[in-house]
């Protein structure tokens, strides 16, 4: 995490919200995607000026999906380094 770090909610999972630093920034220009398996169901949450998830949709994303255990997506970098730190994926 960075020394002054940016926080968003961007899911939960188990109920846990799931918080990414955008201290360093997002694009949706070009991302830096990387690719994690969930190891916990995770809830999807719209974030104003978040890019559309890849893999998954924006309309999907909006409507606050669910992604199961198990499945593998490509997030951008904050939300895959939170999910991993919130124990509810692996790097792949």
């Amino acid at each position: 995490m960075a020394i002054n770090p940016v926080l968003v909610r961007i899911g939960t999972v188990n109920g846990t919200p799931v918080v990414a630093d955008i201290s360093q920034g997002i694009s949706g220009g070009s991302p830096i995607l990387t690719r994690v398996t969930l190891t916990a169901d995770y809830r999807l949450e719209w974030v104003p000026g978040w890019p559309d998830r890849p893999n998954v949709g924006g309309e999907v994303a909006k409507r606050r999906a669910v992604l199961p255990t198990g499945s593998t997506f490509d997030f951008l970098l904050p939300e895959a380094a939170a999910l991993v730190a919130a124990g509810a994926a692996v790097f792949v």
